[in-house]
């Protein structure tokens, strides 16, 4: 799954279960989502955070948009 579409995921599950999630990649895997409360989450690089209202900083929107810039 690439970028966007983990993220359209982890903002629907963050609604649906009304937790914060967390899309980010493990060394040599792809986007994975996960809950924020994991503690494998602390080991996602690059992460971003999704909660029931959408991403949480607004750091992230400028991940995001530089990684789909980067073809993420």
């Amino acid at each position: 799954m690439d970028l966007k579409a983990s993220i359209a995921r982890a903002w629907r599950t963050a609604r649906d279960d009304d937790r914060d999630m967390v899309v980010g990649k493990e060394p040599g895997s792809g986007w994975i989502i996960m809950p924020l409360d994991d503690p494998n989450s602390d080991m996602l690089h690059p992460s971003i955070i999704v909660t029931p209202d959408g991403l949480r900083y607004p750091e992230d929107h400028e991940l995001v948009a530089t990684l789909v810039a980067e073809g993420e």
